[in-house]
């Protein structure tokens, strides 16, 4: 391998090594992102550089050019992103996108080259070991051109920078420059030099000073970038209240912020500092602070309501000097928290209230306003579960379907009001003699009667008591005498859904109707 590739492998490990510090610090300065992309593209650029001087068999050495321009392409993105970040440029997408056609074109052009020859006119594999060696084309010097432009405007970009700054960021933007003008003219001598005198492209080595240099500028000079500004101006100039008190319990210092908030607890904020803490300060503010840290709310005098923070002030050995108490005032902000409950509890009750006003829709849209039964508009649902349940435990499940004789007759001869008055005590004989919730006014008058774990000789037998007890029903005009048919169906004898159980009883209530009235029929 050729000494001047053995110095650009050194200056891989070198970007690579740098481009890792970089990358640790990424969340500390906005340009540490960009900077480790382009040590990252250079330490690629490297790479391939290396291996296309290592003895590398022909088909690998034109493979490799595509990972050689792929570096060469995303270290002048990366240069221009990083002058971004650092002149307080900020990365918009449309920038990027627009940065990274030119990269994305090149790849292109790399890929179908050997068919095109417009990035290289020529390839010669000649010497042991083999080297690859080009006469550029036309578009790799539309390439080379675009690249110092971009080049070229991020040098303005850190001048400017340069000249509107002064003392250390001065130094910092002058590091910089100093690491863009490295590798622009190390890659315009390596361009410009015949490959018979130079056939090694160095300008990683040169990419390797500018990322020192940048990481420099970025990750050393930076820390000092902005002048120290004294720190009882930051402690004067916060809002909330700082105050310090020492190892004695002595107050030492109180910010403006501190002394109003004395003064509106109706403590002398302006004499405070050199005093006892415990007699300078609310005593509610005392017991926030207590003996330690600790983080607590407290309503002083007056009622205002402070979050006070307590923290141990130490001293490189670790030894406690006193403590510094930062109080801010949150009574607006608790009162409107208080309020945002206030109205959540409200709300919550009233959509209580909604709720239960909603059931008791629901449940009085069920029921039959007459006779208080449950209607049809949720029986049907509510057999169906029944029907489940009794089937998942092995049980049957029986229904009457009962219908009030000659009920139009009574209607007719003696008036709705005497009809009327036969349904309610129909419904209220079913009532007494079965569940409630197993009754449903079926319609006009008919009823259902629900008999869960009843089988069909039992559910006959129930629907002959109920028949009977129905027959004892009396109304103010004694003509009436009323009687009931009834059809007896079971699940799952006569049917396994709400369907075809209703069918069934219906069936057998129609036979027990033909066949004179007054009686119970069980289907078929």
């Amino acid at each position: 391998m050729a000494p001047l590739a053995l110095l650009v492998a050194l200056a891989c490990v070198i970007t690579a090594a740098t481009g890792y510090l970089a990358a640790r610090a990424r969340r500390g300065t906005p340009a540490a992102g960009p900077l480790t992309g382009t040590l990252a593209a250079v330490t690629l650029w490297g790479a391939a550089v290396v291996a296309m001087n290592a003895g590398t068999p022909r088909p690998w050495l034109d493979l490799l050019v595509l990972p050689q321009y792929l570096g060469v392409a995303g270290a002048v993105l990366g240069i221009r992103l990083f002058a971004d970040a650092v002149t307080g440029r900020p990365p918009r997408r449309r920038r990027v996108l627009l940065l990274s056609v030119e990269p994305v074109l090149l790849l292109v052009v790399v890929a179908l080259d050997p068919w095109w020859r417009l990035l290289h006119a020529t390839v010669e594999h000649t010497g042991d070991p083999l080297l690859r060696f080009v006469t550029p084309g036309p578009l790799f010097w539309v390439h080379s051109g675009y690249s110092y432009l971009v080049v070229l405007s991020t040098a303005l970009s850190l001048w400017q920078l340069r000249r509107s700054s002064s003392g250390l960021q001065r130094r910092q933007a002058g590091t910089m420059l100093l690491a863009v003008s490295v590798p622009f003219a190390t890659n315009l001598v390596v361009v410009l030099t015949p490959a018979h005198l130079l056939n090694v492209d160095v300008t990683p080595v040169a990419f390797a000073v500018t990322g020192v240099l940048f990481a420099y500028a970025v990750l050393q000079q930076d820390l000092l970038r902005l002048v120290p500004v004294a720190r009882s101006l930051v402690v004067d100039t916060v809002s909330d209240a700082v105050l310090v008190v020492d190892e004695r319990d002595q107050l030492v210092d109180v910010n403006p912020a501190g002394r109003d908030l004395l003064d509106g607890a109706g403590c002398p904020g302006a004499t405070a500092a050199g005093r006892s803490f415990r007699e300078a300060v609310d005593p509610a503010l005392v017991r926030a602070v207590g003996e330690g840290e600790g983080d607590v709310v407290a309503t002083l005098a007056g009622g205002t309501q402070v979050d006070v923070r307590t923290r141990w002030i130490r001293d490189p050995r670790g030894r406690v000097l006193g403590r510094v108490v930062v109080a801010r005032d949150v009574t607006a902000q608790l009162a409107a928290a208080r309020a945002v409950e206030e109205a959540n509890a409200r709300l919550r009750a009233q959509v209580a209230t909604i709720e239960e006003l909603r059931a008791e829709l629901a449940e009085e849209a069920a029921r039959d306003p007459l006779t208080g039964l449950r209607n049809r508009r949720r029986f049907v649902d509510d057999l169906a579960q029944g029907l489940a349940a009794t089937a998942a435990a092995g049980q049957p499940l029986s229904l009457v379907l009962l219908d009030v004789d000659r009920f139009k007759g009574i209607n007719d001869t003696h008036g709705h009001a005497v009809g009327d008055d036969v349904l309610v005590g129909v419904a209220q004989t079913l009532s007494t003699h079965a569940r409630p919730e197993d009754v449903v006014r079926y319609g006009g008058e008919e009823f259902v009667v629900l008999l869960p774990h009843l089988d069909a000789d039992a559910a006959r037998a129930r629907a002959e008591v109920l028949r009977a007890a129905c027959g004892q029903v009396r109304v103010e005009v004694e003509a009436v005498r009323i009687t009931v048919s009834a059809g007896v169906a079971t699940s799952p004898d006569h049917g396994s859904t709400p369907d075809e159980l209703l069918l069934a009883a219906d069936r057998a209530l129609y036979e027990a109707k033909e066949g004179g009235r007054d009686q119970v029929v069980l289907a078929d």
